[in-house]
């Protein structure tokens, strides 16, 4: 199956401060160890969104992925999906892997075990802190729904219109997401590195 892997790097992150995207863990940018457990199995087909300081965080990101720029990531993190989706719906994807920039703990393994669990027409998504969230890989019959996802609750209203076709992948390390400069701090010296 061909499937894409879309990480979320456009917000503001206000909570952090600013800049989140670029904070640095071990010398690299936090956008940067997102997306490079994913290059062994989205090599050509790995996209990010960025928004809020593009011009920086575009840099970072090149030579990962491809790059889709959002002028409008301030109306939210749904919005954030839909313009995703939308640059890559004609594209043939079978499915799209949907994850955040500032998952930092996450490993290709644990990307690995979401593709495996992916038969086309189910969503695959992860179980952490008691929610079913991102990441999760929704296949192409709902990429509608997710073009037309507005505001800043992501795609968690459309996990749970489709609970009976959500397969559940238990992830505790995507519970360690840093929305802090306290959580960066945490992340470098934890248990999930």
């Amino acid at each position: 199956m061909k499937i894409a892997a879309l990480v979320l790097a456009a917000g503001a992150g206000s909570r952090f401060g600013g800049r989140k995207q670029l904070a640095l863990l071990d010398g690299r940018a936090l956008v940067q160890h997102a997306l490079q457990p994913l290059l062994p199995r989205f090599e050509h087909h790995l996209f990010c969104v960025v928004g809020a300081y593009a011009d920086e965080v575009r840099p970072k990101v090149e030579g990962y992925a491809r790059v889709i720029e959002h002028p409008d990531w301030s109306q939210g993190l749904g919005t954030s999906i839909a313009k995703g989706v939308r640059a890559i719906a004609d594209d043939d994807y079978d499915g799209v892997l949907i994850t955040l920039a500032d998952l930092a703990s996450l490993d290709t393994g644990h990307y690995r075990q979401l593709v495996e669990r992916f038969n086309g027409q189910c969503i695959v998504a992860s179980h952490y802190a008691g929610k079913t969230a991102v990441p999760a890989l929704f296949p192409k019959a709902l990429f509608a729904q997710l073009m037309r996802l507005e505001g800043d609750r992501g795609a968690r209203n459309l996990l749970r219109d489709n609970a009976d076709r959500v397969v559940t992948l238990p992830m505790p390390a995507a519970s360690q997401d840093i929305d802090t400069p306290e959580d960066l701090l945490v992340l470098a010296k934890g248990p999930w590195r």
